[in-house]
């Protein structure tokens, strides 16, 4: 059984608070969790925490004047990694109903990152990719999908991961459509009895094949500068998705625009095949690349980088569906302005709330400048897990009474 420890830090100054939390962090054994019953909303803290390697944070309570942050110290990584090669010969084995609650257990445990990372090392190992696919993937998915997208990074256009989301939503929705074709035409008995079906499913079906731009621009472009920073196997993974994908999309295509029609038994059967597979396979796929290769993308790739992926993305051209807003919302160009927000008066569950406020206020080239009392590192970590790429901090001041920091937004 779990071992829970619980402390109480309201009332305490932010020296006191540091002195009674950190100590006990540290001392917390793997698999030990500590609960850490605070006055205001932790969420620094949280980000700080999550940026070390060894902690699973999350909120047990949230507010108004009380919120309990649950902080476990995880399994070493040779460990876990041991626990995921069992798992996969247990699921390999059969996936029998204890197998797969061992599986669940322990992909709770387990971020975007961190999975990724896991499943390149054992493919290194000599786990195949097959292996990994249809062991983990079904499984994954469910028990993380809620906890994925809540943790999901969002980024604003013109970047290429949010041209590509939004592209994925353009597709989801013709699946969506596609799997209501798909169940009309099992009651169908000929062409006549589809109606105006026949010429929707030549709509879906070329909407899905104009999707091609999508899929070259993250082989020629995204995947190849992941595997640049050794991130090779989850991007090899969905490659070999896109193989049986494009079979699927184009057996579903031919089927649709075959001048030379078939009997329709053969034109249904094709239809149902090509279509359901794609209607669910198509969006596990999406789902993988939004929650789990684009976010791992966000966290190695440069912002320099991006720029080069925008380039060469612009350069190979986009989708007839694709959003207009490619090219970005143009900035007026204005006098840069500094917003200077003293934070040391301030009761301190009052300062998050502030110091975003006035964040969400500013324009592109203006900067925040924040006085604190203390060293404001765990907001560092919640703006690079938030803002990665969309601002610049620089310490003016570094104590031993007062701090400055200047964030700008770029």
């Amino acid at each position: 059984m779990e071992a829970v420890k619980e402390i109480d830090a309201r009332g305490l100054d932010h020296a006191g608070k540091e002195a009674l939390i950190f100590p006990r962090i540290e001392a917390l054994q793997p698999g030990e969790s500590l609960k850490i019953v605070l006055e205001f909303n932790p969420v620094p803290l949280v980000y700080m925490l999550k940026a070390r390697d060894g902690f699973e944070v999350k909120c047990d309570s949230e507010g108004p004047d009380r919120w309990v942050l649950n902080v476990k110290r995880t399994v070493p990584e040779d460990e876990l990694r041991g626990q995921f090669k069992s798992m996969l010969k247990d699921l390999k084995d059969g996936q029998s109903q204890e197998a797969k609650e061992r599986a669940r257990e322990l992909l709770q445990s387990v971020d975007a990152t961190t999975l990724g990372i896991m499943e390149q090392e054992l493919i290194r190992e000599g786990v195949s990719h097959e292996e990994i696919r249809k062991s983990l993937c079904d499984i994954h998915l469910e028990v993380m999908k809620d906890s994925l997208v809540s943790k999901r990074t969002e980024v604003a256009a013109p970047h290429p991961v949010h041209t590509l989301m939004e592209e994925h939503k353009v597709i989801l929705s013709t699946l969506n459509e596609l799997d209501g074709l798909v169940k009309r035409l099992r009651g169908a008995g000929s062409f006549e009895e589809m109606g105006e079906d026949r010429e929707k499913l030549k709509d879906v079906s070329h909407h899905l094949i104009e999707a091609e731009s999508h899929h070259q621009r993250e082989e020629d472009v995204l995947f190849p500068r992941l595997e640049k920073h050794d991130v090779v196997e989850p991007p090899q993974i969905m490659k070999q998705d896109h193989v049986e994908l494009r079979k699927r999309k184009q057996a579903l295509y031919q089927a649709a625009h075959n001048p030379q029609t078939p009997d329709f038994p053969e034109f249904k059967k094709t239809v149902i095949e090509s279509g359901e597979y794609l209607a669910s396979e198509l969006a596990s796929h999406i789902f993988k690349e939004d929650n789990i290769l684009y976010q791992i993308a966000l966290q190695v790739l440069s912002p320099e980088e991006w720029e080069e992926v925008k380039k060469a993305c612009d350069r190979i051209g986009y989708c007839c569906f694709t959003p207009q807003d490619v090219e970005g919302e143009k900035v007026e160009k204005t006098e840069a302005k500094i917003e200077v927000l003293d934070l040391r008066t301030i009761m301190p569950f009052e300062r998050h709330d502030l110091i975003f406020e006035k964040w969400d206020a500013l324009k592109p080239g203006d900067t925040l400048k924040i006085i604190n009392d203390h060293d404001p590192k765990p907001l560092h970590y919640q703006f690079e897990a938030e803002y990665k790429g969309q601002y610049e901090w620089e310490y003016i001041q570094k104590g031993p009474r007062d701090w400055v920091v200047e964030i700008k937004r770029v």
